[in-house]
């Protein structure tokens, strides 16, 4: 197996969350909810509505949601995320005019395939696995209980459930949240082509190859940034060694 991974070119990223847009349209019928039954019908709703908001979907009856029109203009997964850090302070000189020293930092973030994984460790189903060909990290949900703890366990929340009440879904619910996450668009890949959120990146900040292959194409490229989150999972005592290489805002 030759790992791949992802690279990330923080000077060129400015923060259009093309990635995370992309990443949402390649991956749409993979989305949580993508097999939950219409729960409600609620004729006031169009299909012209396009709404992102959850409870333009709450059927007044009933105050069950619609899943099956909500889910037409709204993953609410976030495989992919763009964060913003800022830095500075805005002052002003002895004239009383305005002076701006700021600093503005974006990190595109999604899944990092780690070497070892603490999702894979701490599923109680073993629901997640390293699969053979690329390194990646998935995840068969069938036997997913919705507990949380990979998600709790990733220092960079990848697992990823439709509703942040996931937990209090009771098993048996037809539309109980199971984990989703990033899949290095493993697809993709063994097609010759790159990930979705690599392939819209326009400015060329994301880039995914084998973890040798980056390092031979970005050299000097340091593993961590200040805005990335440590790979030390204090609750299992070790290290993930996530896949992925970093050039740094200079």
């Amino acid at each position: 197996m030759s790992q791949w991974g992802f690279y990330f070119n923080q000077d060129r990223c400015i923060g259009c969350k093309t990635c995370l847009t992309a990443c949402k349209n390649w991956n749409d019928a993979r989305r949580g909810d993508a097999e939950v039954n219409e729960l409600t019908v609620n004729p006031n709703l169009a299909d012209s509505d396009n709404r992102t908001d959850a409870n333009d979907y709450i059927d007044s009856a009933t105050g069950a949601t619609n899943y099956a029109r909500y889910r037409k203009y709204y993953m609410k997964e976030q495989w992919r995320r763009v964060e913003t850090a800022e830095t500075g302070a805005i002052t002003t000189d002895e004239k009383g005019i305005f002076r701006y020293n700021l600093d503005r930092r974006y990190l595109s973030i999604g899944c990092n395939h780690c070497e070892d994984p603490a999702c894979v460790k701490v599923c109680p189903t073993g629901s997640i696995y390293k699969e053979s060909t690329i390194g990646a990290v998935l995840v068969n949900n069938i036997n997913c209980i919705s507990c949380g703890r990979c998600k709790d366990a990733c220092p960079w929340s990848a697992p990823q459930f439709y509703s942040e009440n996931y937990r209090d879904f009771a098993l048996s619910d037809p539309a109980r949240p199971k984990m989703t996450k990033c899949t290095l668009c493993l697809e993709r890949v063994k097609d010759g082509r790159r990930p979705a959120c690599v392939a819209a990146c326009w400015n060329r900040a994301l880039d995914a190859d084998t973890l040798e292959q980056l390092a031979i194409k970005y050299p000097g490229s340091p593993e961590a940034l200040p805005e990335f989150e440590s790979d030390y999972v204090e609750a299992l005592g070790s290290n993930t060694n996530p896949s992925i290489l970093f050039k740094a805002k200079s």
